[in-house]
């Protein structure tokens, strides 16, 4: 008799292992697929990016300096002390030799050269001197980034401030 008992509860105890592994399984194979969905996004975006990134980085003698030989005298945006602020920037472009438009748009850099400065006078006037001195990345990469969709190329690669002068 206490050996049947025995495993009456045993056989109980293994049929609600199984039940309770079942339902486990069910509950936690789909959020399992939904995180491995998420996961190879984010890997795939990561992989876009690192792409990006080797594509941007050229050797020294692949590129060339633009120098336009202007000095920009720009009214920036009023801060929180209410002043008046300007910046005088002398602006450059690092230019990829390597990319396939280098031949031919190269040459139009001198002809555009009001267009290239005024592109760049557009961009700075809307930060404030505390924006341009605490984060002048972002602002090179957005001229970078107008730059490049005037020529509709991206053989620009760079934007150079060689001096900034903040008053």
């Amino acid at each position: 008799m206490k050996k049947s008992i025995l495993s009456i509860i045993t056989l109980v105890l293994v049929l609600t292992n199984l039940v309770l592994t079942a339902i486990m399984a069910i509950v936690v194979i789909p959020s399992t697929n939904s995180s491995n969905a998420v996961i190879s996004k984010v890997a795939q975006a990561i992989d876009i990016e690192k792409e990006e990134e080797e594509e941007t980085e050229l050797a020294l003698n692949d590129t060339e300096t633009y120098n336009p030989d202007v000095k920009l005298t720009i009214k920036l945006k009023s801060g929180a002390d209410g002043k008046e602020h300007y910046a005088v920037i002398y602006p450059q472009l690092k230019i990829n030799k390597k990319d396939k438009d280098y031949e031919k748009l190269s040459s139009t850099l001198e002809d555009y050269k009001g267009d290239i400065t005024q592109q760049v006078q557009d961009v700075v006037q809307r930060y404030t001197a505390d924006e341009l001195q605490s984060s002048p990345d972002m602002i090179r990469n957005e001229i970078l980034v107008k730059l490049q969709e005037m020529y509709d190329s991206k053989f620009i690669v760079g934007v150079i401030f060689s001096s900034t002068t903040i008053q």
